[in-house]
């Protein structure tokens, strides 16, 4: 049996996606970030259905920003979860 699984990178590239869109609600228009680390811990192998990406301001500073990043699937088990840092530049 051949099963398909989705590449820990695109995973990767979800909750980045996800977690800048939370921070540039704690940022002014004119204001830029970077991500500058990403932990990921994958739970379990992504094979079929529809992926969806929460992303949290644990903390905002004036420079760095925390974030928490839950990956579900449509049944709302968590596949993937991380933890991530931005820096405002």
């Amino acid at each position: 049996m051949n099963q398909s699984v989705v590449h820990g990178g695109a995973i990767a590239s979800l909750i980045d996606t996800a977690a800048a869109f939370a921070v540039l609600t704690q940022i002014e228009v004119d204001e830029k970030v970077t991500t500058t680390d990403l932990t990921i811990h994958y739970l379990r192998p992504i094979t079929s259905g529809r992926m969806t990406a929460n992303a949290q301001v644990v903390r905002g500073g004036r420079r760095l920003f925390v974030l928490s990043v839950d990956v579900l699937n449509d049944r709302d088990v968590l596949l993937a979860t991380a933890v991530t840092t931005y820096i405002k530049v």
